[in-house]
């Protein structure tokens, strides 16, 4: 039995969030968040299964992972969460990214539950540049017109959905390509997902950067 982790610094998310809001561009040139699905059309068939995923699992943008419905009731209910995308960000204060680059992280988030409960939460989710390493990863602080993060239902059936868009944090020189699932709140080792996060990472990405077959 492992110790018990928390998934998140609380100290972090609190400067983050304390930081007044200056007028900026994150900085740089990137594809157009416009580019990336902001939400996924998810439906749930009536008694279909959806085994929680494993950690270490790997899946494309706009695939779903069934994960726990709150990461600090790891072996709980479980929700579906389809990462459609993360791009860089446009007009995130210059405060805030403090000579990095901000990142737009778009999630879907699907209701498994089967009478209404409350809506399942993103704790865990992050930006990621080598699928093993989150990024300080949190709610926008101020309006973004490309980051859109209302708040979710009080309650939601199985099969209801919301989207969401997350800001992620890199570093000056890091870019972030991939979204990880790294929660651990729980000594189980099966759902050690910081261990092992379940990866959502561009496909094209993982071709291009293939070593090319040698000359016959």
């Amino acid at each position: 039995m492992r110790p018990r982790l928390l998934v998140v610094s609380l100290a972090c998310v609190a400067g983050v969030l304390g930081i007044a809001a200056c007028s900026s561009d994150s900085g740089g040139t990137a594809e157009s968040a416009t580019s990336v699905p902001r939400s996924a059309a998810v439906t749930v068939a009536p008694g279909q299964q959806h085994p929680r995923t494993a950690p270490g699992t790997t899946l494309d943008f706009g695939a779903s992972a069934s994960l726990p419905a709150d990461a600090y009731r790891a072996g709980g209910s479980t929700a579906l969460y389809t990462v459609t995308g993360i791009t860089q960000g446009k007009h995130v204060p210059s405060a805030q990214t403090r000579g990095g680059t901000a990142y737009f992280v778009y999630v879907t988030v699907t209701s498994l539950a089967p009478r209404p409960a409350p809506a399942p939460k993103v704790l865990g989710l992050a930006g990621s540049a080598d699928g093993r390493t989150a990024a300080l990863t949190l709610p926008p602080s101020t309006s973004l017109k490309d980051c859109a993060n209302p708040k979710p239902p009080e309650t939601m059936r199985r099969g209801d959905s919301y989207a969401t868009c997350l800001v992620a944090y890199a570093d000056e020189g890091q870019k972030l390509t991939r979204v990880i699932y790294w929660a651990d709140t729980t000594g189980d080792d099966s759902l050690d997902y910081k261990q092992a996060p379940v990866v959502w990472r561009n496909p094209a990405d993982v071709v291009s950067s293939s070593p090319a077959p040698p000359a016959g």
